[in-house]
């Protein structure tokens, strides 16, 4: 059961018509990651996004689900503590409706970034290991087809197998940032017990 009290979120909701065309509709909700769970006291963030687009009144034009967690190494409470262990980090993003688990996303190191901080009146470099999935469903003539930029999302978690495409997102649902141990990596979502979430949001 992930623990879905124990964050401050800082979210947003944008429904509008676009004013190129009366027609045409965009919805967008989006969030903070903020520190939790497992590691309320690290440095650590991140923000997910859905957006989509429909014209006609009925018809997905597009559709992209994005979210990036930053991870400051080391981290003694992740276990990662060089970039090496950051790459071979298996993190994802578990979103959630009324406390079910619906899909589930895979993020890739895409980057890492030296940070100059000030603690205790010395300056101090930090190593931080930028985490992205990247998803989005064109419309192409009459078919919407999925386009994965970064990372993979499972859309359906009760199928066998991983669902790829872009998930749904409503007002509410709840995103959780996890870090997966190796020994559950092929083990599905509701069974894995060793899980270390450590960001979360409501969108």
């Amino acid at each position: 059961m992930r623990n879905y009290a124990m964050v401050l979120a800082v979210a947003s909701c944008a429904l509008w018509a676009a004013s190129a065309s009366a027609k045409t509709v965009n919805t967008q909700f989006t969030t903070d990651l903020d520190p939790c769970c497992a590691a309320p006291a690290d440095d650590n963030g991140g923000s997910a996004e859905y957006k989509k687009q429909v014209v006609n009144g009925t018809t997905t034009k597009q559709e992209r689900f994005r979210a990036q967690a930053r991870i400051e190494l080391p981290s003694v409470t992740l276990g990662l503590a060089t970039i090496a262990d950051a790459q071979a980090a298996d993190v994802r993003v578990i979103l959630s409706r009324a406390s079910v688990d619906y899909a589930e996303c895979t993020l890739v190191m895409v980057d890492t970034e030296l940070e100059t901080v000030m603690e205790n009146g010395d300056l101090v470099v930090k190593t931080v290991a930028e985490f992205l999935v990247d998803v989005r469903n064109l419309l192409r003539k009459t078919s919407l087809l999925p386009r994965p930029l970064v990372g993979d999302c499972d859309i359906d978690l009760g199928a066998s197998g991983v669902q790829s495409g872009v998930p749904v997102v409503q007002a509410g649902d709840v995103a959780t940032v996890t870090l997966v141990d190796p020994s559950e990596a092929a083990v599905d979502t509701a069974s894995r017990t060793l899980d270390k979430d450590f960001l979360q949001g409501t969108f």
